[in-house]
Order: C-alpha cells, then structure tokens, then sequence
C-alpha cells in the first residue's frame, strides 16, 4: 500500500473479479467447475489463441503507426513500432495500472523516433483514444443488430446510451478541429491544443477510414481468439453473439483504471455471454480469464526484447521520470 492510488485501482478490479467468482457459487456451482473447464482445453486451440493474439497486437502497432504518420512523422518502420507494443504489454503486467504502460511506450517512442517527449506522450494518448472510438462505432452497428435479436434491453440502452456519447464526442472534436484556444495556463493549453489536433487529424478522411477498419480488424481478431478458446474449451458460445457484443467487452476491460481488465473483463462476460449467449456464468468465467492469459502469453515475445536492452530500460526509467513530472513536455 505504498503507493495508495494504484493500490485501490488494483483493489477495485480484483473486488470486481471476485464479485465475478461469488455469482458463480451463488449459481450452484464451484471453482471445481471453472477448474474442470480448464482441464479440457485443447493445446492445440490454446498455441493458435496466442498467435491470434500476436496478429492483434501487430494491428494495434499497425494503428500507431497510422497516428503518427498523420501527426507528420516520416520513416516508421512498422517492426519497431510492433517490438514497442510487445514490449509495453509485457511491461503492463508489472503495472499496478496500464497507464505506467503507456508512461513506458512512450519513452520508447521517443528513443526510438527522436520525437519529443510530450509528443510521444501524445501520441500514445491518441491511440487509445482513437482505439476507443473505434469501438464506439462498431458497437453502435452491433448494438443495432442487437435490437432485433431477443436479449436484455437494460443492457441493450446502455450500449446505444455510451455508443452515441462516445460518438457524439467525436463529433464535437472533429467540429472543433483545427481550433485554437489560449488561457493563463500552460497545461490547460497544451491539453485543448492536443485535443483539437486530434479533431483535425479525424477530420482527414483516409485517417479516419484507415482507423475505422483497423478497429473492426482488431476486434474481429479479439472475438477470433475468444472462439477459438471457446472451441479448445468445448465451450458452446455463439459466434454471432461473440462478434456484437466484443465491442463492449474490449470498450470496458481497456479502461486505464483496471489492471489488464481483470476483473471487469470477467464481470461484462458474465453480463453478455454469461446473459445471453447461452452458456454458463462459470464457463463465461473461464472464457474471460483464457484471454487474459492469452494476453500475458502473447506479450512474452516483448519480455526478450526488454531483458536483452538493460541499456534501454535505464532510459526508460530515466524519460518515463520525466514524462510522469507534472508540467513536462510540449506538443
């Protein structure tokens, strides 16, 4: 508990988890059931879940590189911006919250490209953001399908209610795109500058194209690697229902105040598949906790390039401190 704010982050996701774990006995059934789950997964299924896995962490890289070619950056080179990703995964599995994660992506980046600091820092914040958005889009079409298919409707307004927040948000950034403001603070300026160039940058239409269809990419390989869990596992989910409601789920487990999504991750599959797909509270369990191993397993490669730079992780250390004073760095 030396560190307060990330200890109750942490604190809060894994009350989330074991709230999961407790519907579960409340349901009549047992850890020996979610233990037996496990027993009978297929190796097989398991290895071509972690390569899926690895061609999603390449389309997230592919999504940064994207960012920063719209920001004016020249001469990026795909591989190192997979390595960078690789590697901020396996260092988000040492971080009490993702956000130190993105502390160290960015510090890479700068090494890497030369780029400043705050631009880095920029950069990796529109990514997330970006990434978010590309969910809000493709949710508000699934939560579409959804209004046809029987399914609970508590459920079904609150997507529509986050989906069109979400979107409309981006409305509002792209008409205020461009748009320069100025008051007596220095940080608030540089975050409604940062802001407003986001909005411009969405205003291009093959940036935006580019993103929308990196998103649909990205989930479709999420709900590919849940299915072939599901598959290895025996599980009986729905394929359809793993492709409308994968939005939501990757909306919520991405949220920078979880760790990794435990804990809320389990929570929304419970409330989606565990709903509505037709399967067990204890199987939707299992399903979600597969993808978070799948995620740490997948971020492995990342952990070869961190052990063998010691060069770069004192650097890292040493920008990330800077990076993470307050005040420090410029757009």
């Amino acid at each position: 508990m030396k560190n307060r704010p990330t200890s109750w982050v942490a604190l809060g996701s894994s009350v989330l988890l074991l709230g999961a774990i407790f519907m579960i006995l409340r349901k009549g059934q047992t850890f020996d059931d979610l233990l037996t789950i496990w027993q009978r997964s297929n190796k097989l299924a398991i290895l071509l879940a972690v390569l899926v896995m690895l061609g999603v962490q390449f389309v997230a890289a592919l999504r940064l590189k994207t960012i920063m070619r719209a920001d004016g950056l020249s001469r990026i080179g795909l591989l190192s911006v997979f390595r960078i990703q690789l590697i901020s995964q396996f260092v988000a599995h040492g971080a009490p919250i993702s956000a130190l994660a993105d502390i160290a992506r960015a510090t890479m980046l700068k090494l890497r490209f030369g780029m400043s600091i705050g631009r880095a820092g920029r950069m990796v914040a529109y990514d997330r953001v970006c990434g978010a958005l590309g969910a809000a889009a493709a949710g508000l079409i699934a939560a579409s399908v959804q209004y046809g298919l029987p399914g609970p409707q508590p459920l079904l307004k609150i997507q529509f209610l986050l989906w069109s927040g979400s979107l409309l948000a981006t409305a509002v950034l792209l008409w205020f795109g461009g748009t320069h403001a100025n008051t007596r603070f220095d940080i608030l300026n540089r975050i409604v500058r940062a802001v407003f160039m986001l909005g411009e940058m969405l205003a291009v239409r093959s940036v935006a194209i580019k993103l929308t269809l990196n998103a649909v990419i990205q989930l479709l390989g999420f709900s590919a690697v849940c299915l072939v869990l599901a598959f290895g596992m025996h599980i009986p989910v729905s394929p359809l229902q793993v492709i409308l409601y994968m939005p939501l789920i990757f909306f919520v487990s991405s949220l920078p105040i979880f760790y990794l999504g435990w804990g809320a991750r389990e929570a929304i599959f419970i409330a989606t598949l565990g709903g509505v797909g037709g399967i067990s509270t204890a199987e939707a369990v299992a399903l979600s906790l597969g993808i978070g191993v799948m995620v740490f397993l997948a971020s492995l490669p990342g952990a070869v390039f961190w052990l063998l730079r010691p060069s770069m992780r004192k650097q890292i250390a040493e920008a990330g401190s800077a990076l993470s004073a307050p005040g420090v760095g410029s757009a």
